[in-house]
C-alpha cells in the first residue's frame, strides 16, 4: 500500500543527528506511558486479536480509487455510465455485485446522483503513478476493525446490493482517508526539498530511530498485543503497512561509540523480523484464516544504546533499509452521511481454531 502522505517535516543535519531519537523520533509521541526498560523487553510479539490487521488493497488512484469495478471482467474505468434507479431495477442480482464500491454504497443510501461516486472519480486520475492510492485510510481501518464479512443488503427502493469484504474495506478507508477527525500520533519523518518535491537522499535524511522503532514494537505487539502502522519503503514512495507480529535476537553486547546517545552506557545488537499484512488484490471473501491471507517479512539489525540503568535511549542502524516513520491513528465511528457503513460493515468472525 503506498501514498504519498502528507505530513508537517522538518529538515536536520545528518552531522548532528546523533544515535538518540529526537523529538520527531522519540517513540513516546504513541503513548507517553510506553516502557524504555531493555529487562521489559520480549523476544517476540504478536497482536492478540487475529482478526484486525488484515491484508488489504490500497485502491489505487490510477485505477479509480474505489469508484474502481475491480470484480467486473470489463471495468471500463472512468469511462462507464451510472445507472438510473429504472436501470437497476431491471439488472440481474450479478449485475449489481459487479459495480464499484462507491457506486454500491451510493445505490444502498438510494442515491442515484451517485454523490460519492462522482466526488471519487473528480479526486483520483489515470494519468497519477501506481503507487499512489488510500493506504492511508486502509491501514489505520485495519488496526482499528476487524476484517469485514461480506454481504447482501436491500435498499430503501428493494434494490438488492452485494457487498464483498473488499468493497466494505474500500469504503472503509476511504473514509479514514478522507473523513475521520481523531486523533494521529506520528514519529518519524520524511524529506522534503526547497521547492517542495519530496524526496528522500540518504545524505541529507535519516529513517526512523532504531532504538524507537523496537520500543514501539515491543510496547505494541509485545506488552499490548496491539498493531502499528510503518512506511517500510525507505525512498520516494511511501508503502504504509500494518504490522502484525516481530521477533527477535540480541546477538551481543558492546562499548559505546562516539556518536552514541549521549549517556550511552552499553549497546546491544538485535536482529528483528518483522511480519506485516501484504498488500493484495480486492478479495470476494474475508482473507483472514485462509489461504489468501499474504504476508511479507522484513528483517532489520541494529544497535540499541542503553544507559547505565538500562534504559533504551537510542540506536544505531545497521540495515540500510529501515522504515521511514511510523504512527497510529484513533478509532473512528461512522458519522454523517457514513453512519450507514455501521449496517455495511460487520466483523469477520473468529474461526474456532484460531480461538483455541
Amino acid at each position: 500500500m503506498k501514498f504519498l502522505f502528507l505530513v508537517s517535516l522538518t529538515f536536520f543535519s545528518v552531522e548532528s543527528f546523533a544515535d538518540a531519537w529526537d523529538g520527531n523520533s522519540n517513540p513516546k509521541i504513541l503513548n507517553k506511558d510506553f516502557s524504555v526498560k531493555f529487562d521489559e523487553t520480549l523476544v517476540e510479539g504478536k497482536i492478540a486479536d487475529p482478526r484486525i490487521a488484515w491484508p488489504g488493497n490500497h485502491w489505487s488512484n490510477w485505477l479509480g480509487g474505489i469508484a474502481y469495478r475491480w470484480s467486473s471482467s470489463n471495468p471500463q474505468n472512468f469511462t462507464y455510465k451510472l445507472n438510473s434507479l429504472e436501470a437497476l431495477k431491471s439488472f440481474e442480482f450479478h449485475q449489481i455485485a459487479e459495480l464499484s464500491p462507491a457506486e454500491k454504497f451510493d445505490i444502498f443510501r438510494g442515491d442515484y446522483n451517485y454523490s460519492t461516486t462522482r466526488t471519487e472519480l473528480a479526486r483520483v486520475s489515470p494519468r497519477e503513478s501506481k503507487w499512489h492510492g488510500i493506504c492511508h485510510g486502509y491501514a489505520p481501518a485495519a488496526i482499528n476493525h476487524p476484517e469485514p464479512q461480506t454481504l447482501t443488503l436491500t435498499n430503501p427502493d428493494g434494490v438488492k446490493v452485494k457487498f464483498y469484504s473488499s468493497d466494505v474495506a474500500a469504503l472503509m478507508s476511504l473514509y479514514y482517508a478522507e473523513y475521520a477527525k481523531t486523533s494521529v500520533q506520528f514519529v518519524g519523518r520524511r524529506c522534503k526539498s526547497s521547492r517542495g518535491v519530496r524526496v528522500w537522499n540518504k545524505g541529507s535524511c535519516e529513517t526512523l530511530n532504531a532504538g524507537s522503532l523496537h520500543v514501539a514494537l515491543n510496547n505494541t505487539l509485545g506488552l499490548r498485543g496491539e498493531s502499528l502502522i510503518l512506511d517500510i519503503d525507505p525512498g520516494f514512495e511511501v508503502w504504509n503497512f500494518v504490522a502484525t507480529a516481530f521477533s527477535s535476537r540480541f546477538l551481543s553486547s558492546d562499548e559505546p561509540k562516539s556518536t552514541s546517545a549521549a549517556g550511552t552506557a552499553r549497546r546491544i545488537l538485535v536482529e528483528t523480523t518483522v511480519t506485516y499484512a501484504a498488500d493484495i488484490a480486492p478479495k470476494f471473501n474475508p482473507v483472514l484464516f485462509t489461504e489468501d491471507a499474504y504476508y511479507v517479512h522484513r528483517l532489520y539489525e541494529y544497535y540499541l544504546e542503553l544507559d547505565d540503568e538500562d534504559n533504551i535511549i537510542g540506536g544505531e542502524w545497521i540495515t540500510k533499509n529501515g522504515p521511514d516513520f511510523m504512527w497510529l491513528q484513533d478509532k473512528a465511528e461512522f458519522k454523517g452521511k457514513w453512519e450507514i457503513l455501521n449496517e455495511i460493515y460487520q466483523p469477520v468472525s473468529m474461526p474456532l481454531e484460531a480461538s483455541l
